[in-house]
């Protein structure tokens, strides 16, 4: 079981009854990658989840359980920049489906937010897929907007680059201070 969030505490949102927050460590692994193909609907996000994740950037992301012992129901991955320490990068949020609309991915968020401002970050980052209404609503109603400046076109309604980590990898990217 990983460490509790520094400061961590019980936390009930909207009508969630209350889950456990803490940081996730390498044994979770296999759990989360089993179950977020499913919770992005079936699209392919396992690739997205190597196990390095869970070995290296435990620190500056966080898991949701309901339970001490039990399954995750959310979780956020992110980092500072070593870089540049005033940006901090979310780089996976995922909530399984039956907990949605119920708190557990902004305060997913929000204690994401609290672990790398703690760290040195006043503002964050993450992107996303244009073609995702949900995901980008999800963003927008945390805090996140669409970086629309250079470089950036109209795809499904919303500013995105083109082939942003590849060719065909179209991206929203996102901003949100800290």
């Amino acid at each position: 079981m990983g460490k509790p969030v520094t400061g961590a505490r019980e936390t009930t949102s909207g009508v969630t009854p209350a889950i456990r927050l803490r940081h996730p460590v390498e044994d979770d692994h296999p759990l989360l990658v089993a179950v977020v193909d499913e919770w992005w609907g079936g699209r392919r996000v396992r690739a997205s989840l190597p196990r390095l994740w869970l070995q290296h950037f435990t620190g500056t992301s966080v898991v949701a359980q309901r339970d001490a012992g039990g399954t995750p129901v959310g979780f956020v991955i992110g980092f500072v920049s070593p870089d540049h320490p005033h940006l901090a990068y979310l780089h996976l949020i995922g909530v399984a489906p039956g907990h949605r609309r119920k708190g557990v991915g902004r305060t997913l968020v929000e204690r994401w937010a609290e672990v790398v401002r703690a760290r040195g970050a006043s503002r964050a980052t993450t992107i996303a897929w244009p073609g995702d209404p949900a995901g980008l609503a999800f963003l927008r109603a945390v805090g996140f907007a669409v970086d629309a400046g250079p470089g950036t076109r109209a795809l499904y309604g919303t500013a995105a680059h083109t082939d942003w980590n590849r060719e065909g990898d179209d991206q929203a990217v996102l901003h949100r201070e800290l």
